[in-house]
This record gives C-alpha cells, sequence and structure tokens, in this order.
C-alpha cells in the first residue's frame, strides 16, 4: 500500500490565531496547511509561515483548484463576521468542512464544560454524514470485498485480457485521471474497450453527445470495439476497479469519479459529490446510468451524500447485481 497524503487544511485569516493554527497543525503533523486567505483589514501575522493565497473572496476558486478537506476560520469572528458568513455559506454550498472559533482565546490548560465545544477551541461542523464505526465498516468491506473479488475473479480478467488483446492493437488496461474525494486526482483503471486513438476522436463526436451537461455519452459509440461493446453492457471493464478499492482511492459505493474536464465545469453546489469517496456502484448506476439526465443524475448523487448509511450501501450493492446482469442503461 502506497503512503496516503495528510489531509489539507485551507485557512481563512491571516493574524495572530491563524499563526497559532498553523503553528498547531504543524507540530500535531496530521495535517497539511495548503495555504491562508486574508480578510480585508486584517494584519499579516510577522511569523506565519504559510502562503496567503489572496482574499477571502477568492475561497470558491481555492476549493474548485485544490484538494481542501477542511476550511479553519483563524480570525476574529466578530469583527469579519460578514465576511467569514460568505466564506461558511461558500463551504456549504462546496460541500467542505470547516471550523469556526468557539471564542476569540487561544487557551493552553482550561477545559470546556460543554463536551460538545472541541478542546482546541473550535467548532466544527461537516457538510455531508458523518458515522464513524459505520465508515470503518464500510472501508473494511470495501478490503475485503475488493480483495477477495479479485483473487476469485482472477481467471476471469485473464480471459478478458486475453480476448482484448487478440481482437485489438493496444494495451490491455485504460489508465485515466479521475478526481476523488475532496478533489484529489487519482489514476482509476478499466479494460480497454475502444480504439487505442479514441481520444483523438473524442472532438469530433462532440456534436453527437447524448447527455446533457458537462459529461459525455453516446449509445452508439463508434470508438467502442466489439469485444468492448460486451464489456460495457455486462460493467466487465470496471472490474480493474476494484484495485482502485483496494488501494483506498474508490469504494464498493459511492458516486462515479468524474473527469477533471467535467468537474470545472460543474456549478458549485454540484460539487457536494466529491465531499464523499467515488464508488464502483451509486443509485445512478442502478437507476438506469445512461437513460437518466446529467441533471438528475447530480442529484442522485447529492441524494446519496445526505442519506448515506453503510445499511444503504449494501441495499445498492445487492440492486447493482440484476442492473449488471440486464445491462440496463449501459452502452
Amino acid at each position: 500500500m502506497r503512503t496516503r497524503p495528510l489531509p489539507t487544511v485551507l485557512l481563512v485569516g491571516t493574524g495572530p490565531m491563524a499563526w497559532a493554527v498553523a503553528e498547531e497543525i504543524r507540530r500535531h503533523g496530521k495535517q497539511a496547511v495548503a495555504g491562508t486567505l486574508s480578510l480585508e483589514g486584517e494584519r499579516t501575522h510577522a511569523e506565519l509561515g504559510v502562503p496567503v493565497l489572496g482574499g477571502a473572496e477568492s475561497l470558491l476558486e481555492h476549493l474548485c483548484t485544490l484538494a481542501i478537506e477542511k476550511v479553519v476560520i483563524a480570525a476574529d469572528v466578530a469583527t469579519h463576521r460578514d465576511e467569514i458568513q460568505r466564506a461558511l455559506a461558500t463551504c456549504e454550498e462546496v460541500g467542505v468542512a470547516f471550523s469556526v472559533p468557539a471564542h476569540p482565546f487561544r487557551l493552553t490548560r482550561a477545559s470546556h464544560a460543554d463536551a460538545h465545544v472541541g478542546d482546541d477551541g473550535f467548532l466544527h461542523f461537516q457538510t455531508s454524514i458523518q458515522r464513524p464505526l459505520q465508515s470503518r465498516l464500510k472501508r473494511a468491506l470495501d478490503l475485503a470485498a475488493s480483495a477477495a473479488g479479485l483473487l476469485a475473479l482472477s481467471p476471469l480478467l485473464i480471459a478478458i485480457a486475453a480476448a482484448i488483446k487478440l481482437a485489438s492493437p493496444g494495451p490491455v488496461l485504460f489508465r485515466q485521471v479521475r478526481v476523488g474525494r475532496f478533489g484529489a486526482r487519482f489514476v482509476m483503471y478499466k479494460f480497454r474497450s475502444m480504439r487505442v486513438d479514441a481520444e483523438a476522436q473524442l472532438v469530433g463526436l462532440r456534436e453527437r453527445n447524448e447527455q446533457g451537461g458537462p459529461v459525455f455519452k453516446m449509445r452508439r459509440d463508434p470508438r467502442v470495439t466489439p469485444i468492448g461493446r460486451i464489456l460495457r453492457r455486462f460493467s466487465l471493464d470496471e472490474l480493474p476497479q476494484l484495485f482502485n478499492v483496494l488501494i483506498g482511492d474508490m469504494s464498493l459505493v459511492g458516486p462515479r469519479p468524474p473527469l477533471p474536464a467535467e468537474v470545472a465545469q460543474y456549478e458549485p453546489w454540484q460539487r457536494r459529490r466529491l465531499s464523499v469517496r467515488p464508488g464502483l456502484t451509486c443509485i445512478w448506476q442502478v437507476e438506469g446510468r445512461n437513460d437518466i439526465g446529467f441533471l438528475e443524475w447530480m442529484y442522485l448523487d447529492m441524494l446519496y451524500v445526505d442519506e448515506w448509511s453503510f445499511a444503504g450501501d449494501l441495499r445498492l450493492l445487492l440492486r447493482t447485481i440484476p442492473a449488471v446482469a440486464t445491462g440496463r442503461g449501459a452502452s
């Protein structure tokens, strides 16, 4: 297993509180600070030690271009109330967790009488459901099922690889950069189902797109090979993504991982689907895949984010079996 990068935090504020928060994060070594955003009229601490990326008004831009797991408001809330209120609204819309000061002071020995207030002096807010025990069960299932699946399906995987190699020239696997949780990019694996020059031909096919929004879908895509059409109909081309699940880039259940070019065209609210780990299957997959329009697809992903549970994942996995077997909505 490769070493996973530290969760990345973006600070809002450049004064003494921002310096204290940055120092605390560095001392604990469990997170990384991407930088901070300045607030109007705030003086920058002489030893801040993190790059100032711009003003607070540029928060949305940075959440759309950086893989940020949490935004920490590290400034006087009373003085910069309006700017901070806009920043919090942006975090809620995009689906990024955030923390705000519980009080304007940094304490070293005093503890909170209210157990709901964090010992670090911040109130922490999530924009997606957090069920720690169920999350651990979800990851345990991902590990067990992906490892068992790769082992049990190895004869089928070898047979598919051989069929692809015999049917057309080119590599067996198709590697493509996709966008995962919090906007982090990773390489997704699929069995190659198209001709090797498929990407070059895409420009000429754009006007024949049958899906709305930034996604390209075409039922009778001429770039798909005969063996690739069979693989796609029964989702066999997706089987190598079990490796992505095993190493933690993906989960068995979650919104499908989009392309960077697609994410670049998202409206802010659509980025909230990136607040959870992408998956092999989700509501969109079992409801009809390409029979569903882009906006409905996005709304279904938001429904998954807002109502997630481990039991819900198990139900979606069971519903995926008949959906794959019948090839409903596949192209």
